[in-house]
Formats: C-alpha cells, sequence, structure tokens
C-alpha cells in the first residue's frame, strides 16, 4: 500500500470536501467582485428568497409558491405578514388544516395591468377571508383550518411550468393543496393556466374574470364570483332600452384581433350580439396600451371626429370594448371633441373608473358614463336599496385592519367572496371538519353543491353555484350587477349614483338572493 493509497477517515473526507468546496466559493466571489470592479461598482446579485423559499428566480422573475413569508413587492409587506402569520397559527393548531393558494400576478409593476395598489387591495381581501372563515362561521364548520399560499403565476411558459410543478407537488402532501383562487385577469395565458389546474383536478374559484370563456362549462372544475361579460352588457341593455338613447356606436381595441385579451374580445361580441339593435354607425377602433405601448391621446381624434359625425342633438352611446388602461386617452379626446355642446354617453363593463376619472370633470364635457359594476361600496356603505345581505359584515371585519378607501376598485370584495367560495367547497368535502383523506377531486366535487341550504355569504352577494343544464354552469347566481352612473345626476357632492341593477340569473332550480 502506497502513500497514494492510505484510507483516508469519513470525518477527515467530509472536513477536505468542505474545505475544497469553500476555496471554490471564494474564487467564485473573486471572480465575481474583479468583474464589477471593471464597471466601478459591485453589483448585488438579483435573488428570490433564501433557500427553501418556495421562490426561484426564472427569467429576472420570482416565480413560485410561499405562504406569506417571501414578500414580493414592499407594496405588499404588511398584508403578506398578516398572512403569514395567520397561516403560522392554523400550522400550530391540532384540529389539523389543509391550503389553498392565491393564484395571481404577484411582482406588480406600476404601468402593468395590476399595478401594486390593485394586488395589495386582493390580497387585503383575501386575508380578511382567511381570518373569516378560520375564525367565524361565514363558510360553515370552522374545521379544518385553511392555510392561504401565494403564488405568483409568472409572465412566461417557464415560469407557469414551475408553479404548476408546485402546486401538484404541494396537492399531494399531508395537508393538502385542495384549491385555487384569484387567477388573475381574462387572457389566452390565464384560460392555459386554468386549463393546465383543471387537468389536474385541482378546484379553482376565479374572483375577476369576466370573459365568458372563463365558465365550468369550458373549463371543468372552475366557478366565479364574479359575472361575465354577457351578464354586464345585460345589465347596459336593459337600462339602455328604458333611456331616451336609441343610437348606439361602437369602440373596439384591435388587439382584440389577435385573441390574447379575452375580456375585449367576448365584451365586443356580446356588445354586437346583445345590443345589435341600437348599433347604427360604423365600427371605430383604437390599438390599446396592452398592445402597442403608451400611445398619445391623438391617436383617438379620428375616432371622436367620427362619434361627433354620428351624434345627433339627444348625442348616442358609445359602446367601450377596451380596458381601463385605454379609457383615459378616449374621454380626453372626447373632453376636446368638435362636437362639445353634444352631450355623450360612454357604456363601460367591469372596469375600475376611480383613476380614470379623477382628471376630467364630466360634467363640464357633457359626458355621462354608465358602468355595469362588479361591485358598488360607495352605494352599499350607504346601505342603499340592493345592498347585498351579508356586505355590513364583511365591511366590519375588513375596516378593523385597512382602510375603507382600499375597497373602491372592487379587488378586496372580489378575492374575499372567491376565498369564502373555495372553504365552503371544501367544508362541504369534510362534513366533520376532519381532514383526512381529503383530495383535490374531492373537493372539485362539492363545487357546484354551493347553493340552496350551503350558499355562499358573500359581500358581493349571496352566492350559488349548480350544474346549468342550458349552460353557465359554475357563475355566481344572486350576484348582482349594479349600473352605476358617472357623475352623479342630481348631486354635485357625490361622484356617482346606481341608477340599475340586474341580477345574475341562470335557468335552474333554486332560490335566489340579490340585494337586501
Amino acid at each position: 500500500m502506497n502513500e497514494s493509497d492510505t484510507i483516508v477517515p469519513p470525518e477527515t473526507a467530509m472536513v477536505r470536501k468542505r474545505r475544497r468546496r469553500m476555496r471554490m466559493a471564494l474564487a467564485t466571489v473573486a471572480v465575481v467582485l474583479a468583474t464589477a470592479a471593471v464597471w466601478g461598482a459591485v453589483t448585488v446579485l438579483h435573488t428570490c428568497g433564501s433557500l427553501g423559499s418556495g421562490i426561484q428566480d426564472i427569467d429576472g422573475d420570482c416565480v413560485g409558491v410561499t405562504d406569506g413569508t417571501y414578500t414580493f413587492h414592499p407594496e405588499l409587506a404588511d398584508v403578506q405578514a398578516r398572512i403569514a402569520a395567520e397561516n403560522a397559527r392554523v400550522r400550530g393548531d391540532s384540529r389539523g388544516y389543509v391550503s389553498v393558494a392565491l393564484l395571481d400576478p404577484l411582482t406588480p409593476t406600476a404601468d402593468g395591468a395590476l399595478p401594486p395598489s390593485a394586488v395589495r387591495n386582493r390580497l387585503e381581501g383575501a386575508y380578511t377571508a382567511l381570518r373569516r372563515v378560520n375564525q367565524d362561521a361565514v363558510a360553515g364548520n370552522k374545521d379544518p383550518q385553511i392555510q392561504l399560499l401565494l403564488a405568483n403565476q409568472g409572465s412566461s411558459d417557464d415560469q407557469w411550468q414551475h408553479v404548476l410543478t408546485q402546486l401538484r407537488e404541494l396537492s399531494e402532501e399531508e395537508h393538502p393543496l385542495l384549491g385555487v383562487v384569484g387567477l388573475g385577469v381574462s387572457t389566452a395565458r390565464t384560460r392555459d393556466q386554468a386549463a393546465d389546474l383543471s387537468e389536474l383536478g385541482i378546484p379553482m374559484v376565479a374572483a375577476v374574470l369576466t370573459a365568458d370563456d372563463f365558465e365550468y362549462d369550458h373549463v371543468p372544475g372552475l366557478i366565479k364570483t364574479s359575472p361575465s361579460n354577457r351578464h354586464y352588457v345585460a345589465a347596459l341593455d336593459n337600462y339602455l332600452d328604458s333611456s331616451p338613447l336609441d343610437s348606439a356606436i361602437m369602440v373596439r381595441d384591435s388587439n382584440s384581433d389577435l385573441g390574447i385579451d379575452l375580456y375585449t374580445k367576448t365584451l365586443e361580441e356580446q356588445f354586437a350580439g346583445q345590443m345589435g339593435d341600437h348599433i347604427k354607425f360604423e365600427t371605430q377602433q383604437f390599438t390599446g396600451i396592452s398592445g402597442a405601448g403608451d400611445l398619445p391621446p391623438s391617436l383617438f381624434d379620428n375616432v371622436q371626429a367620427n362619434i361627433c359625425a354620428a351624434a345627433d342633438d339627444e348625442g348616442v352611446a358609445i359602446l367601450y370594448a377596451g380596458r381601463e388602461v385605454d379609457l383615459g386617452g378616449l374621454l380626453e379626446a372626447l373632453e376636446n371633441r368638435s362636437c362639445s355642446r353634444t352631450p355623450l354617453t360612454v357604456l363601460t363593463a367591469g372596469l375600475e373608473l376611480g383613476e380614470v376619472l379623477k382628471d376630467i370633470d364630466l360634467r363640464a364635457a357633457k359626458l355621462t358614463i354608465l358602468n355595469a359594476a362588479t361591485v358598488d361600496p360607495a352605494g352599499w356603505d350607504r346601505a342603499e336599496d340592493g345592498t347585498p345581505e351579508h356586505y355590513a359584515e364583511f365591511h366590519e371585519a375588513y375596516v378593523e385592519h385597512f382602510s375603507p378607501r382600499d375597497l373602491r376598485d372592487g379587488g378586496a370584495i372580489m378575492m374575499h367572496d372567491a376565498l369564502v367560495a373555495a372553504a365552503r367547497a371544501i367544508r362541504l368535502a369534510a362534513p366533520e371538519g376532519s381532514a383526512s383523506r381529503l383530495t383535490p377531486k374531492i373537493v372539485q366535487t362539492q363545487l357546484l353543491n354551493i347553493n340552496t341550504s350551503y350558499e355562499v355569504q358573500g359581500a358581493s352577494g349571496t352566492l350559488q353555484f349548480s350544474k346549468l343544464p342550458s349552460g353557465g354552469t359554475g357563475i355566481p347566481k344572486g350576484k348582482p350587477i349594479p349600473v352605476i352612473q358617472y357623475p352623479h345626476p342630481t348631486d354635485e357632492r357625490l361622484p356617482s349614483q346606481r341608477v340599475g341593477q340586474l341580477c345574475v340569473i341562470a335557468t335552474g332550480p333554486g332560490p335566489l338572493k340579490c340585494g337586501s
């Protein structure tokens, strides 16, 4: 046996391996520092949390699933800390628990589809629901307790596949993932993600997906707490039938032709299908920011000119099939239109208009907006007729932790209701409160039993979900759609007034509640 054949004790070998790894790591750091020195500064490497955080840097974005302890954005720090604390309490509870994931774009940007404040508001609504379903009887039995995970869905296929793998693995753990809520906005990518979750048998409750493609008939295992675009348009058509306006012109986003934005695509289809008898003029179009970058309002000049040519002394109804990010440009063009003395009415569906309208004097411009809305927090705070039965209970729980101003965009209200609906399905699948043997597919079978005696005591309405042979399975029966007019027709101190309301009613058995 020569020197090279000497047997090294295991402990010594481990020490030597550690020393070699340390030397390699120090050498790597030296190279990084030397490279940074060439540029005159030390570059801070982009990281996404610690090992085991569940979050990974993929293509420059932090994606994955966390229990709230990894903060996706500074704007979300407070509410994520609250969610993490409630999750820690749930995990320490001896009664047993299961998990639900909130899937949304959680790394927001100021100019994105969901700005940081909108994402924060959604998480605030989810936290309010989490506390209520765990500590009150708002979703039936308080057991099993529910842990809320936060999943950033990403913006590319590689990012999504990473998140999807995590969700699948979580659904097979001891305290399984039994549902997903939220699901972002109505795009083709979201539709593909929902199809992937459906294939895995993971039940879904969407919060604000309004495109008509997002229903149980198209995506098995998906229900939603928001109306579909056809319901918004029906509410607008119902109101327009009783108004003096007898002609309309549609303004569409040409990006709808790409088939990417399903909200604008299906909204345009519903306007044409349901309100075709009102449309008397050629459709106008623009290219929205979502597909062409930041567009100046001047690109709406030809649109406003054609609108003025179509309007008579009584004005004309403008059916706006676009997103709120582009509405400001259209309104600015109309504010400076050539037919400034002619009153115009813009009809929108499911938009949050607070930020859009803050710099526009609608009265002076002789502009009226009728928005078929998802929620009416201003009217509901005043307990006006038609206020949902359980809104006051939600409001009390929400303002215990957050500002009532954050309710204005509706995100908190709708995400609250989505999580309450998911909790209701889980508790129906575990009538004795036991989490043992629960699987996502068992919970999925209960989604369409959320009705009659087991309705959702939602902030936006008393909601029911059932199988409907004529289509529309999984839509929220009992959801009110308020039609809100801006500005207030008589009181200049108030920004708006609800002037109509339609209930999401689908053919099928069971009682229906829509407002008080």
